[in-house]
């Protein structure tokens, strides 16, 4: 089993069902996601837009890392729920109340998010630390840890490095 370090730009890196192996996720939010998550969204290409889909980002990462706290199954529940209902909308469609639904959907209260709200801040600007102090460019960015060494791997979707460690699982 590996240990798998995963620094990710939510919405924009889809998601699949997660295998056996222990992944770590990392939400990243910067402004050229943003900007790719608005124009994804054909909203109008002007600052106030910008500004809102950076915000919802920030959002979405800090409620992920909350719920995260929880548990990592919740965390891992809430991004697949989250990237389902956002399928055919835009970042800003994002809010309050459909966050509060899944919540419900994944069984916590509001009251169990609020309790962590200020620690996942923090931990964003964490998140952002470590992915530059690994030298990493490029989101979706991956670390993965075995008993001897770590595979740092850059620009690579979680469906494909699943299939790369099913793959090198049955060569072993």
């Amino acid at each position: 089993m590996y240990d798998i370090h995963h620094f990710f730009t939510p919405i924009l890196n889809q998601f699949s069902e997660f295998d056996a192996h222990s992944w770590y996720l990392y939400p990243i939010a910067t402004l050229a996601a943003a900007k790719e998550l608005r124009d994804n969204s054909d909203l109008p290409k002007n600052i106030e837009n910008l500004n809102a889909s950076f915000d919802r980002l920030q959002k979405i990462s800090s409620d992920f890392l909350t719920i995260n706290l929880h548990g990592r199954k919740y965390g891992r529940k809430f991004i697949l729920a989250l990237q389902e209902r956002l399928d055919n909308l835009s970042i800003l469609d994002y809010n309050n109340q459909m966050r509060h639904e899944i919540l419900c959907e994944i069984k916590l209260t509001t009251a169990d998010f609020i309790t962590h709200r200020q620690f996942a801040k923090k931990q964003m600007i964490k998140n952002a630390q470590e992915f530059y102090k690994n030298e990493f460019t490029q989101v979706p960015s991956t670390l993965i840890y075995t008993d001897t060494e770590c595979l740092h791997i850059e620009n690579c979707s979680q469906v494909l490095i699943q299939n790369y460690l099913r793959h090198i699982e049955k060569t072993a």
